[in-house]
């Protein structure tokens, strides 16, 4: 097995789940975290689709190990501490995540935790189920006049499916009542982390500026399209980057030159409701409802890495609730000629500079 992810795994005790497709592609899901961790294509040398963090198998303090994972938001509600700082909630992130099922196309993991909603002071209990299965090759079953030559390419992919129950554990706002305003909002937030170098591809409706949630520098390296937009992550700045709920496709891409005449495209593929609240706001424009798609490039200063985010409508804090939310992700490795037809007719868009 060699110096490979699983053999790391092992290696410092960590449970986890490996998802297998007939080619010999594979992802792997850390139980620690409820993440997939790395995702493969069978291609010789195949490189993952998603960044991780070496080192962080080795230390428990460490939440950021990389991947795919799940969290809560709004993040300026759930993710500031009683001082005001910024803190991951330890009982989200590892959290407590069971591995309940696992075969070698299916894997099941579950946990609960509370959180406290900041602006409310209330405390609500979150039971979360994720449901990973592997999707198979889009192109052979689907073909079309739009059918790219996919010959050259490797490919992996899989669906994962978040179910979450909402509880109100205590409350110090408002009683329950349905005709008023809720106190506050909680929803899923999926971020995807990829490695640096590679360009962002997001198509929308229409043409339209994103709205920056934070940024370091005001030359964001960005080219904005007729229907939709590139963001290039490179750089020594560190910037976050939102569309909101009408403009977004519910589809984008991430494609990273790997080497010559070889590269690689991830696409993930969500749900989106125009009429949806999305409450992630910006820190100075709190009662903004339309975050449904986010970009972040942390210009190297917390391990060098993007992420491609995503949130699911949101559920109101005052009531039990439940929401479910399910997503796909696609990932083609090869000759960079046929990876871009992918891109063309996955996202409309491909990437610049081939």
């Amino acid at each position: 097995m060699g110096n490979t992810l699983q053999s790391q795994l092992q290696q410092s005790g960590n449970s986890y789940a490996v998802l297998s497709n007939s080619q010999g592609g594979q992802l792997i899901i850390l139980e620690k975290g409820a993440r997939v961790l790395e995702l493969k294509t069978a291609e010789e040398a195949s490189s993952s689709a998603f960044w991780r963090d070496p080192n962080a198998l080795h230390n428990e303090n460490n939440w950021n190990s990389g991947g795919d994972r799940t969290w809560i938001s709004p993040e300026l509600e759930y993710f500031i501490d009683d001082s005001g700082s910024y803190h991951i909630p330890a009982q989200l992130d590892p959290g407590n995540w069971k591995l309940t099922q696992t075969t070698q196309s299916l894997a099941i993991a579950n946990m609960s935790c509370e959180l406290q909603h900041a602006s409310s002071s209330q405390t609500i209990q979150v039971n979360l189920e994720k449901r990973f299965t592997l999707l198979p090759n889009p192109f052979p079953r689907n073909s079309s006049a739009l059918t790219p030559d996919s010959s050259s390419v490797s490919y992996i992919g899989y669906e994962v499916r978040t179910d979450m129950n909402l509880t109100p554990v205590s409350s110090n706002s408002k009683p329950m009542d349905r005709t008023a305003s809720p106190s506050g909002f909680c929803n899923l937030w999926s971020i995807m982390q990829v490695p640096p170098g590679g360009q962002i591809i997001a198509p929308t409706y229409g043409s339209i500026r994103p709205l920056t949630m934070f940024s370091q520098t005001e030359n964001i390296d960005m080219e904005l399209l007729p229907n939709g937009l590139r963001l290039h992550c490179e750089g020594q700045s560190s910037f976050k980057l939102s569309i909101d709920a009408l403009s977004s496709t519910g589809r984008f891409g991430y494609s990273r030159v790997l080497a010559d005449k070889k590269s690689s495209l991830v696409v993930r593929q969500f749900s989106v409701n125009p009429s949806g609240v999305y409450p992630d706001y910006p820190s100075n424009r709190k009662n903004y409802l339309g975050s449904c798609m986010q970009f972040y490039f942390d210009g190297g200063q917390l391990g060098h890495f993007a992420e491609l985010e995503y949130h699911s409508p949101a559920l109101s804090i005052d009531r039990p609730g439940h929401m479910t939310d399910t997503s796909q992700v696609f990932y083609f490795e090869g000759l960079t000629s046929a990876v871009q037809d992918i891109a063309r007719v996955m996202l409309g868009i491909c990437s610049s500079g081939t």
